[in-house]
């Protein structure tokens, strides 16, 4: 740990961009706590990328002059820098933990988790949402080559943009349009989720279709199961897109006529070289087994994951661009739906263990804990898309899939 300067947040986004021809990151917060991005760019660049939580202010002054060719540098500037990095409430310092703690125990006292994106990414308008997503879901049904299943007992949708996924939203949804589910697990990536596997809320969900009640008793036996594997606040759902986009397709479908279990799963990288599939570790397997239980007083009950694949290029921290790493992740991804479609868990783990996660898929957490719930059913995959952007030479993969409660015909 470097001398008095604390590490960067975990839970903030670095984009790489350009800023007058220079390069440059973008700071996005998902927590809110940095109001509007902030960019970086120039020589604050270089020195953002040496506060690691291991130099010190010397290291850096060090590291700087040395690449500058011995371009002297005072340690002020650093130490001024770094002070103005807390100020906005970059680093993970005592500033930020205070902070952030206050924004937990505001959250803790609402009972709503509002709708994040309405207005933003999709109409707040109750009469315009349903016309969109009724153009989409119809678009979907036009797609699909064989009918869709009755016996559909999971669901696979991106949560990706909602044009950029535009197609494959279609067709996820299309595929349960006849379902009739008294409760929906609903199961996404927690993108700021850290220090735990999973966060849970009891909150009820609103969006501009309606408040979905959610699973009180539910929530409240998987939070009993204790320990570290459950975020101990819920603050991880305020903005988190990947259970909203799902939401507003299954009030669309199905009305209020269901209860919500909303689970975020944080990343499960650093298990993949320690076990064979999420069951392995005895925490997560109680947490499935209370799943299975909940999901089996109600047969009824849908499984849904709202995930994306893999994230490639420089926006994501590879030394390459996305055109370099797509035929390859392309490969990734087709083997991960391939053990899907076949109900293999450890093949799907054992599969991501192979490339070390070196294409970042942001549901592989969730899938893996699909595949753990929906064993031994069998999927198929309706559809699989890329998109790439070009300022960052950078993509990201997304598919859409239903799982059969009976053998595929």
């Amino acid at each position: 740990m470097g001398e008095g300067i604390p590490k960067l947040r975990a839970d903030i986004e670095f984009i790489p961009t350009s800023y007058e021809g220079e390069q440059a990151v973008l700071v996005r917060d998902s927590l809110g706590l940095i109001p509007e991005p902030a960019m970086i760019y120039g020589d604050t660049l270089q020195m953002l990328k040496l506060i690691d939580g291991r130099n010190s202010v010397q290291d850096i002054q060090l590291i700087i002059m040395r690449n500058s060719g011995n371009v002297f540098i005072g340690m002020d500037v650093i130490q001024n820098f770094i002070l103005e990095l807390d100020a906005i409430f970059l680093l993970d310092s005592p500033r930020y933990q205070e902070h952030k703690q206050k924004l937990i125990a505001e959250y803790a006292r609402s009972d709503k988790r509002e709708a994040h994106l309405a207005g933003k990414v999709y109409s707040q308008d109750a009469e315009e949402l349903r016309t969109y997503l009724e153009t989409v879901v119809a678009e979907g049904e036009a797609l699909m080559e064989t009918p869709e299943r009755q016996d559909v007992c999971a669901l696979v949708a991106p949560h990706i943009d909602l044009e950029l996924g535009r197609r494959l939203y279609g067709m996820a949804y299309h595929s349960v349009r006849k379902a009739s589910p008294r409760r929906v697990v609903l199961m996404g990536t927690g993108h700021s989720l850290s220090g735990a596997f999973f966060s849970l809320t009891a909150k009820d969900f609103v969006t501009p279709l309606g408040t979905v009640t959610t699973d009180k008793r539910a929530v409240e036996r998987l939070r009993g199961i204790g320990g570290e594997l459950i975020c101990p606040h819920d603050l991880d759902h305020r903005h988190e897109h990947s259970l909203e986009f799902q939401l507003i397709f299954l009030q669309h479908l199905f009305g209020g006529e269901f209860t919500l279990v909303p689970l975020l799963c944080g990343s499960f990288h650093w298990l993949l070289s320690s076990i064979s599939r999420p069951a392995d570790s005895p925490e997560i397997a109680r947490l499935l087994q209370t799943v299975r239980e909940i999901i089996q007083e109600d047969p009824s009950t849908l499984l849904v994951a709202g995930v994306d694949l893999s994230h490639i290029g420089y926006k994501f921290g590879h030394g390459q661009p996305a055109s370099v790493l797509i035929e390859q992740a392309k490969v990734h991804d087709q083997r991960l739906l391939e053990a899907l479609c076949k109900g293999d868990v450890q093949g799907f783990w054992e599969e991501s263990r192979r490339v070390e996660d070196r294409y970042h898929v942001c549901g592989l957490s969730a899938l893996a804990c699909l595949l753990e719930l929906t064993e031994p059913a069998q999927g198929r995959v309706l559809g699989y898309d890329f998109w790439q952007e070009e300022s960052t030479q950078s993509a990201v993969s997304f598919a859409a899939a239903v799982i059969a409660a009976g053998t595929e015909d």
